[in-house]
């Protein structure tokens, strides 16, 4: 039998030269990563993972009183709404403090950003009644103060075209949009169809729309490339390392220029060589593998002065991890 081969444009666009920033679900994490430790100066989810449209859009959209409004606390921990329960506090000040130097950090690295990724999850949202907003997490609360619905893809694209034009006046940022190969079972099957055809229609409407916008199908490779239950985590649901890798494969085929790809290659050898952990640390063979190593570093830098050098510096602090 034959297999589905999901046919993607090639943009050469990814260089060493750039920054590059992540937004979205869990999945904008496992591309994040892959950019990080291919040496790709990155910055990601400021707030955490958030999953639906209309929250992320916030991040770069709410105004700050409307971001210190979010915050509450529960049981000596200060959470908000706007965020994942990863960003938190000990008390409602230090997190307010904390939302808006994460906010301002990211919107300012952003304008100095190539390229936005941004993965949506889900299209299905928690209305809660009492502040009458959309949150970005729940945070375990009582259900009935939350209406849950499934968005319009009008709602998706006119949040993400205030974002567009905004960014667009501030910066010449590329946004890549992708939607998450990850099922959100918890909804019901039929319901996660529902929400990722918004997702969908909601992300190619876009992408007509605006010149600067592009899709990266990382959906399409899981759900037709990928028909294989190998290629998915114990839970049946998450795609797993094996699964992570192909898809990056696709994005570095996709979007790395011939020379990104050999930078990303040599670094990769030298990135395992720091990593390499000596049996016998004090021996006349470690002690020459680490100056040989070093060497190697030394000339890496050498021939390229462009490289993200904070990087590089990291090896120095973890040579035995």
């Amino acid at each position: 039998m034959q297999k589905t081969r999901v046919k993607i444009s090639e943009n050469k666009i990814v260089d060493y030269k750039s920054q590059y920033s992540f937004l979205g679900s869990c999945f904008s994490e496992h591309l994040s990563s892959k950019m990080t430790q291919a040496g790709f100066p990155v910055q990601a989810n400021p707030f955490g993972v958030v999953f639906n449209p209309i929250s992320l859009a916030e991040i770069l959209l709410v105004k700050d009183e409307v971001l210190m409004d979010s915050v509450f606390e529960r049981q000596g921990v200060a959470l908000s709404w706007l965020a994942n329960s990863t960003c938190f506090a000990y008390s409602q000040e230090e997190l307010r403090s904390k939302l808006k130097v994460l906010r301002n950090d990211f919107l300012e690295n952003l304008n100095q950003s190539k390229i936005l990724f941004v993965t949506f999850g889900t299209a299905w949202v928690y209305h809660k009644k009492s502040i009458n907003h959309i949150v970005g997490n729940c945070h375990k609360a009582a259900k009935n103060d939350f209406e849950k619905r499934l968005l319009s893809v009008e709602e998706i694209s006119n949040k993400w075209s205030n974002v567009i034009e905004k960014l667009k006046a501030e910066s010449d940022v590329r946004i890549i949009f992708t939607v998450s190969p990850v099922r959100h079972t918890k909804d019901g099957l039929i319901e996660n169809s529902r929400s990722k055809a918004v997702l969908l229609n909601a992300v190619h409407q876009l992408n007509d729309q605006y010149g600067n916008v592009e899709y990266f199908p990382a959906y399409e490779l899981m759900m037709d490339e990928m028909r294989d239950y190998a290629y998915y985590s114990k839970d049946g649901v998450h795609p797993n390392a094996i699964a992570v890798d192909e898809i990056w494969n696709r994005f570095k085929d996709t979007y790395f220029t011939a020379e990104t790809e050999k930078i990303c290659l040599e670094y990769d050898k030298i990135r395992m060589l720091f990593e390499h952990r000596s049996l016998h640390p004090e021996s006349k063979a470690a002690k020459q593998f680490e100056v040989d190593r070093t060497a190697k570093l030394a000339d890496f830098k050498k021939r390229y002065p462009g490289f993200n050098h904070k990087t590089i510096g990291s090896f120095n602090r973890g040579e035995r991890q």
